[in-house]
């Protein structure tokens, strides 16, 4: 079983006191359908915190993805990041947020990349099927900031439900000069056979795609905690997909300590790669990341 080191590709931190972040220090009860009650994560998360979790566990890098805070406070969060970097190390990477429908949005991100950690940029497109609220996965103004990307090498973190997933495929294919990561197994909502079988079906139509890598995270918050069976088929199956080249890991904490703790979503992981050779299992843990975030 894997023992090296590992970079955690997906996390987060908050400082309720200092930043804006409406989903957990007001009353935006948006996520609630999804993933229930929260409350138990509506409260400062700081480097300090992270730093003694993943010290058991070999973790030497992270990366950081925005928290959702309120747009207006995106480049404070950005900032603040840095700084903790240049004093912790931790997070090595950071993913921030942006508007891509701004009309701005060049000078927008070349606000963000003042900070040396920067290496994407992640906007929250999840859209429930039949919702009235604007797909901007679909929206030709959105899709124009995409483009904006690759001026500034910077990457995309993808958050979608699985029925987005197509629309993925299309997105990707059509700006192939961006490298795009799908956090969360792409999130699917329907974890029965027949939603399996349509997930791995539209996972196939965007992994056709080479620019697109798959992040294997979100298992607590998909799974709603130990459920090893599915969790166990949809990691392997994503990797079957994408290979084991274009796959990686991420914890997802604070908001998988919901359902599971950190050494529980390590160990299983460590059990999940065993499976597979132990240059592949480096490559999950380690090195897929280190490469697409280029730390």
């Amino acid at each position: 079983m894997y023992k090296d080191e590992i970079i955690d590709g997906h996390m987060h931190l908050w400082d309720l006191d200092h930043g804006e972040y409406p989903w957990l220090n007001g009353d935006e009860g948006r996520f609630e359908d999804v993933i229930g009650d929260y409350k138990k994560i509506k409260k400062n998360f700081l480097i300090t915190d992270y730093e003694e979790l993943v010290k058991p566990h070999h973790v030497t890098k992270s990366i950081h993805v925005e928290a959702n805070p309120s747009l207006k406070k995106a480049l404070y969060e950005t900032e603040w990041l840095q700084k903790i970097a240049d004093s912790h190390g931790f997070p090595h990477g950071i993913v921030a947020q942006a508007n891509l429908i701004d009309p701005d949005i060049e000078n927008v991100l070349k606000d963000h990349c003042q900070f040396p950690n920067v290496r994407g940029i992640r906007q929250i497109l999840y859209h429930e099927s039949g919702s009235k609220e604007r797909d901007l996965l679909n929206d030709p103004h959105w899709q124009k900031g995409v483009k904006a990307l690759s001026s500034q090498l910077l990457s995309f973190d993808i958050a979608v439900f699985g029925h987005q997933l197509p629309d993925v495929a299309k997105l990707t294919k059509e700006y192939d000069d961006v490298m795009f990561v799908i956090d969360h197994l792409g999130w699917p909502r329907d974890i029965t056979d027949a939603g399996f079988s349509k997930w791995m079906e539209d996972m196939s139509l965007v992994a056709e795609n080479p620019n697109v890598h798959l992040k294997l995270s979100g298992i607590g918050l998909i799974f709603k905690g130990l459920d090893l069976k599915n969790i166990e088929r949809f990691v392997h199956a994503g990797i079957k997909i994408f290979g084991a080249d274009r796959c990686f890991f991420g914890s997802n904490i604070p908001p998988d300590a919901l359902f599971l703790s950190y050494a529980e979503i390590i160990d299983i992981f460590r059990k999940i790669f065993s499976l597979y050779e132990l240059e592949d299992q480096r490559n999950l843990f380690y090195e897929n990341a280190k490469q697409f975030y280029e730390l």
